[in-house]
């Protein structure tokens, strides 16, 4: 058997995943609407996220690597998945997408994720697993963030939401902003998370977000 053939099996592994995204999308459509209160998005998510990291540390110890591959692509992937879900149950006329200029215009923003209502702006979600590497500048980002997307779309909400508040301070107590435009997932990096024990770890529901997101545009 050639080399290329004994890489079948691998290729087609990382191949599937859209084609599984696809099916677990269908599931969920069959079995029931994601509910709009509770927490089983989040705790979903969440889990999502420990199987990546745990996935990531396995392939780090076999090759040796010094770093796990960054996470940050798949936390906005996750987060997306289920927001598009959610407005397909709840606001059918939202579009979610993600990275896309806001203004076809140069130096317009893109978003991690961003919903529109037709070719209006109504909200963006920034997405971080932390906020450890820009402890001392993520508020004067989202500040200039959330001022350049309103010159163009005042009404539209800005949202910061972070994967877990390990490795950072946290969001400074008293700010009116938290559980409204800030939001922490998780007290617990995802891999010290467990399945009976991931609702303690929660510290805002990523389900107050999408509510707040989609509010005013139900279907």
């Amino acid at each position: 058997m050639s080399l290329i053939e004994l890489e079948q099996t691998l290729r087609e592994s990382i191949e599937s995943e859209a084609d599984l995204l696809t099916k677990l999308s269908e599931a969920i459509r069959l079995t029931s609407p994601l509910s709009k209160s509770g927490t089983d998005i989040t705790k979903t998510i969440l889990l999502r996220m420990k199987s990546y990291y745990e996935g990531q540390r396995k392939v780090k110890e076999l090759l040796n690597k010094r770093y796990l591959s960054a996470a940050s692509d798949f936390f906005v992937e996750s987060i997306l998945f289920y927001l598009k879900l959610f407005c397909e149950f709840y606001a059918k006329d939202l579009e979610v997408h993600s990275e896309r200029q806001v203004k076809k215009k140069r130096g317009a923003i893109r978003p991690d994720i961003s919903v529109w209502h037709g070719d209006e702006v109504i909200g963006i979600i920034e997405c971080k697993t932390q906020l450890g590497w820009s402890r001392q500048k993520w508020e004067i980002d989202f500040n200039q963030r959330e001022k350049a997307l309103r010159v163009d779309f005042p009404h539209a909400r800005t949202y910061l939401l972070v994967m877990s508040s390990v490795n950072w301070a946290g969001f400074k107590e008293g700010d009116g902003r938290i559980g409204h435009q800030f939001f922490t997932l998780s007290s617990l990096w995802p891999n010290n998370i467990t399945r009976d024990h991931s609702e303690e770890v929660i510290v805002d529901p990523v389900e107050v977000l999408f509510n707040s997101l989609i509010s005013g545009h139900e279907t």
